[in-house]
Parts: C-alpha cells; structure tokens; sequence
C-alpha cells in the first residue's frame, strides 16, 4: 500500500475519545487537549470512570488499555469489551498492542463501526514528548477500500505531525509493532551476552559500546547491559510481546529451528531477569510466579555443585561505598561497579541525587555527610571510598557560599576521617576544574598553580588538600580526579544546578530560545560521563596512585558556548556575561600516563544520538556544522595520537587495568 504524502490541517471540531488512562492513554490525551481538541477520558478509575456515555458522542475514540500476556495465552478480552462503547458510524482506533489479525477480527465483530489499529511506539521516560513529537504515524486497514482510506485520512488529520507517515493493512501495522519491541528485546539479550565476553576477554566494554554506537546502522539506543534496575530485557512491553510473538511464530510458522532460537533467547532473558531481580513482578504475570522459582532452583543447585576449590582463581570483588550515589555522575559509577560484581554500598541526602538513580542492587543509606557520627558506621570493611558527594556548581556558592562550604569542606573532612578511621584501601576524590581558575595558557595542566575564581572552586580546592594531608600524615590512600564539565544521561535539565547543555536541551524541547550569557565565546571541555566513570574505577585499580595525586580528567578539546548552541539548534538570545574563566581545557596526560586513561566520546557524536532519542529533529544547517566538528575532531584525535606514538607500546594499549574489580 501507498504511503500518504500530505497532512491536512488539524479539525479541531472533532471530538476525540480516550478509552485507558494508563500511561500510554493519558499522554496521548494530554497532548490532543494542549492542541486544542476537544477531549473526553474514559477509564475505570474516577473521575473518569463516568464518561462511557459520552465516549459514544466523540468522532474518533482511541483505546490504550492492556492486552496482556499471560501463562494461559494472549489477553484481549478488556479490548473486546471496551471496544463497545464506540458509538455507531464512529471511528476506533486501537493503540494497544494486539496480535496478527486481531484489527480484522475485532471489526467482523463490530460491524456497526470503523476499526482501525494504530501502534504505539512511546518510550516509558518520554511519553510526553514522544506523545506530541511522533517520529512515525501508521495506520492500518482491516478492509482495504475507499471508505477505509478515507477515514484513515480523517485520523491522520487530527494526529500531530510525523516525518513518516504509512496507511498499510491491519495485519501489516500490528506486525510492525511486535518487529520493532522484538528487534530490541533481541539487541538487549545480545548486548548483555557481548558484555559478559567483553569482561571475561578483559576488554574494556565502554570502548566496545560506544565504537558500535558510532555505526549508525547500529544505534545507541539499548547498549547498556545494566538499565535501570537490572539486566535483561523488561519493562511493560519487551516480556509480553516477546511472549506473544513466541506463540505467534510457533502456530503460524512453525518452523522448528526458529522455535529453538526464540525459545533459548526467552530462557536467556528470564536467566538475566531473574539473576538481577529486575522485573520479577512483569515476568511472573507472564510466565507464572513457578518459572521464576524453577530459575532460582536452577542456580542455588549450580552453586551448590561447584567445586569448594575452583580450578580458576576467583578474583575477590570489593566493597565500595559511593558518597553521592544517587546523583549524576555517581549513579553511573554505582551501576558500572555493580556491573563488574562489586559490593555497593551509597549515601546520599537525595538534596540534589534522586531516588530513580538509585540502583536497588545498592545498600542504600539516605545520611548527610556533614554528620559524623551517622555515617561513620558505614564505613566499616569498605575497601574503596568514592566521594563525589558535593553541593555543585559555581554560581550557586556565590550566591550563598555558606551551606556548599559545610558540605563540600566539612563533609569532605568527614569522609576523610571515617575513611581514615576504617582503614579503607584508596579514597578517590571527584574535584573540579573549576579550581584552575583564570588562567592565561591552555591546556591546562596540574602543576598550573589553582586560581579559584568561587567559593565553590575554593571548596574543591581544599579538599584536594585534605586529601593530600591525610596522604602525608596519617598514611591515607587518596587521589584526586579534576572532572571538566561532565554530561550524559540524567544529567540535570531543570534547577540551580544544571549545566549549559541541561539548560539548552531543556529550551530546546520547550520552544525557547537558547539563552547565551555574554558574546558566547567562553569555551568549555565536555567530558563523557561515562569515561568519568572509567577513570574513578581506574584510579582505585592502580598502583601509580594513592599519594594524593591530582589528575584531570577532560576530554582534551574544549567548544564555545556558541558551537554548543549551533549543535542543539534554534534561535537564540543575549543574557548578562557572567563572573568566569574563558575556557577549560584539559590536559589529560596525566591521566593517559598514570591511569591508562583515554577518553572514548565527544560531545558532538553524543548530543547527535541523544537529541533523536528526546525527539529534537535537526535542521539542515546543524547537520552541515556537524560534519564540519567531527572533521576537525578527526584531525584534532589523529594528530594527537600521532604524537602519542612514541610514547605507547602495544604491551600498554593492551594492558588489563581491571585487576581488582
């Protein structure tokens, strides 16, 4: 069938109908009433759940309610009968995700009304926008005639704009729908198979990981082994309509070698679920709580069988506490550490860390550093301290210096002390470049004497020295790692605290023009968060430090507020220049000589991914100054490894820096 090649405008006088309040329903409602429509909610919870009349009065009624997968089979019966409420001569149109065949079924049954299926294709932490900000719009036909078509086009109207656009038969929309969940419930299960031979081959999985995502045939999306709360593809769509398509394929195909292949990926998948204990409660409603217990038999059995003595030398995991786990960056660093089997342990006073970053494999602790005697317990048979706890950025601390002094000094020497006091093996230290001040000459260097221009940079600056003291006088482990403006994933987009890229990606989402203090001209060196994460677990690992080194971690190429404003795109306004250094710009040799550091991402080739994952659309002219970054960044990275070559054997890019964990 055809692809339609036009939209019309908007009928705002139809009257639009939403059966399921659900996450899926009431974004796709919210959106037709920020447009303008009139909109009326149907579900059985109040106060919605008086509407059902009124449903039979709307022009086109959507319906998101659950067809689940369960152990005795699919599960469209809530479909079936909501569908009812349909009023004659009206428009359904099925959002939820149903078998082959259903749309065609569901409308014999129905005759008096038009039913047409229209999947879904909304990602959980962006429903609202993916709602309003669709990358494809497809609608299919259970009968294939003009009268069809033409409602097909009176839906199409009243949905917001798409690139892609599609009117196919019903059974060619509801398989599009299971490829799509399928495809990434298949790139899950492998990822996690490739992470687990990444670190029994003691490759470095992040290089791995972001080498294939740079293949855009590839994707970034679903490259993390560890996603939210564990391993294994979950979530309200992946288990259920993996399951359904294992029947599906089973009855209509029948193929027995496929059967095989879909049956060991399912057993693969409850095997990293169960391992992990993520999702247990999705898993049991669709395969039954007995399969869950049969896995966890399976492997206390396995356990119980291994030798006393293995015949391979097991390396001892460590316990790590993370101050500031439930933050930014020491999220990310919990996760990996967890990943890599590693005992976690975190404190946090949630003041700017949430509790959705927190990894619930973690022994969480929700304590104030700044108390000495609650926290110092915690401390006990750790063998590594991470401290990135801190109350962050610099222009907050001018405003009040007084509260970021107590935690990022007071707090900072409370960690010290405890740490001292259990005896732990290193104290890795997060520090800023913020402490180099205005400096004349880049890049900068750690022996650049530190010109702190804010309470915050000064704050970071002494407990460098406490770090160092503790080293000479009581004989504490510590280095001190000097991040230059860290991004990534969950990296604040709202609030005091949040950097330029947050405050950009947020006034891009929300029509705003960019705001850009002063000529824009001021340069800063983005860092990956990611490999701000490699260099904390590196750090731990080697033995080159722990005399109290400071070291930067920085990508070693610095942007202007300005480039960073072409990359994420729209318009732009002047606001006041602010009190700050005109750039950062790290030398990262340093860490390249001690740690066997590298950074592994450039700002451009992330926020190009991240900006289709959030639904920003680029214009022409961002593409066009995109290809000319990555030039120069292919030049910059090549010369520089260029004058690096004499410097590195192949026994040191080789060398396997995960000795401990």
């Amino acid at each position: 069938m055809r692809l339609i090649e036009t939209m019309s405008e908007h009928n705002l006088d139809k009257k639009i109908g939403f059966i399921g309040q659900g996450w899926i329903g009431r974004h796709y409602a919210d959106d037709f009433e920020r447009r303008g429509f009139k909109v009326v909610r149907y579900a059985m919870e109040a106060p919605h759940n008086k509407n059902a009349e009124a449903i039979k009065e709307c022009d086109i009624v959507f319906i998101a309610v659950p067809t689940p997968s369960t152990p005795q089979g699919f599960d469209d019966s809530i479909l079936r009968q909501v569908i009812k409420c349909v009023g004659q001569g009206k428009i359904a149109v099925i959002k939820s995700t149903i078998t082959v065949g259903t749309t065609e079924n569901i409308q014999a049954e129905n005759p008096g009304i038009f039913v047409l299926h229209s999947p879904e294709f909304l990602t959980e932490a962006t429903a609202a926008h993916d709602a309003g900000n669709p990358h494809r719009n497809i609608i299919g036909l259970p009968i294939d005639n003009p009268e069809y078509r033409q409602k097909a086009q009176t839906v199409m109207n009243v949905l917001p704009y798409a690139p892609y656009i599609l009117v196919c038969s019903s059974r060619e929309a509801e398989l599009i729908k299971y490829g799509g969940n399928n495809w990434f419930y298949f790139k899950v299960v492998f990822i996690n198979m490739l992470y687990d031979l990444a670190n029994k081959t003691g490759a470095r999985w992040e290089v791995v990981r972001d080498a294939m995502a740079a293949d855009w045939r590839i994707g970034r999306t679903h490259l993390d082994p560890l996603h939210k709360s564990g391993r294994g593809a979950g979530g309200h769509c992946f288990i259920k309509d993996f399951a359904a398509f294992q029947d599906l394929y089973q009855d209509r195909v029948g193929d027995p070698l496929g059967i095989e292949l879909l049956e060991s990926m399912k057993k693969k998948n409850i095997d990293l679920l169960v391992s992990s204990n993520k999702d247990l409660d999705l898993l049991a409603g669709v395969y039954g709580q007995e399969v869950i217990a049969k896995n966890q038999n399976k492997k206390t059995d396995q356990k119980a069988q291994s030798p006393v003595i293995s015949l391979v030398p097991q390396r001892k995991k460590a316990k790590c506490l993370v101050t500031g786990g439930a933050g930014f960056i020491g999220s990310h660093l919990v996760d990996e550490l967890i990943a890599r089997g590693n005992e976690v342990v975190i404190i946090d006073n949630l003041l700017t860390g949430k509790k959705e970053n927190i990894n619930p494999q973690a022994k969480f602790f929700e304590l104030d550093i700044r108390n000495f005697n609650a926290i110092r317990p915690i401390f006990e048979d750790v063998d590594y301290v991470f401290h990135l706890a801190a109350r962050p950025r610099v222009q907050p601390s001018i405003i009040d210096p007084v509260l970021p002094h107590d935690i990022n000094v007071n707090g900072t020497l409370n960690v010290l002390l405890a740490a001292r006091d259990a005896k732990v093996k290193k104290v890795i230290y997060s520090s800023s470049s913020s402490v180099y001040g205005f400096q004349e000459k880049v890049p900068l260097q750690e022996n650049v004497a530190p010109n702190p221009a804010s309470p915050y940079a000064l704050q970071k600056y002494i407990g460098e020295q406490y770090c160092q003291l503790f080293n000479k006088v009581y004989g504490l482990p510590t280095v001190s790692l000097r991040y230059f403006s860290a991004y990534g994933k969950r990296m604040l987009m709202e609030g005091a605290y949040r950097l330029v890229i947050g405050i950009f990606l947020q006034q891009r989402l929300e029509g705003k023009p960019l705001t850009i203090a002063g000529d824009g001209e001021n340069r800063r060196d983005f860092t990956y968060v990611f490999d701000i994460v490699r260099a904390n677990i590196l750090a731990a690992n080697s033995d080159k430090v722990g005399s109290g080194e400071i070291i930067n971690v920085g990508r070693g190429r610095s942007y202007s507020v300005n480039e960073l404003a072409k990359i994420i795109g729209g318009p732009t306004v002047s606001i006041p220049d602010r009190l700050e250094p005109k750039e950062t710009f790290a030398d990262n040799s340093l860490a390249r000589e001690l740690l066997g550091w590298e950074p592994t991402m450039d700002l451009h080739n992330w926020l190009k991914e991240h900006k289709k994952e959030i639904g920003i659309k680029d214009e022409e002219a961002v593409e066009d100054l995109e290809n000319e970054l990555h030039s120069a960044i292919f030049a910059d990275d090549f010369l520089a490894a260029d004058k690096r070559e004499g410097d590195l054997t192949m026994e040191d890019l080789l060398q396997d820096n995960r000795r401990d964990f």
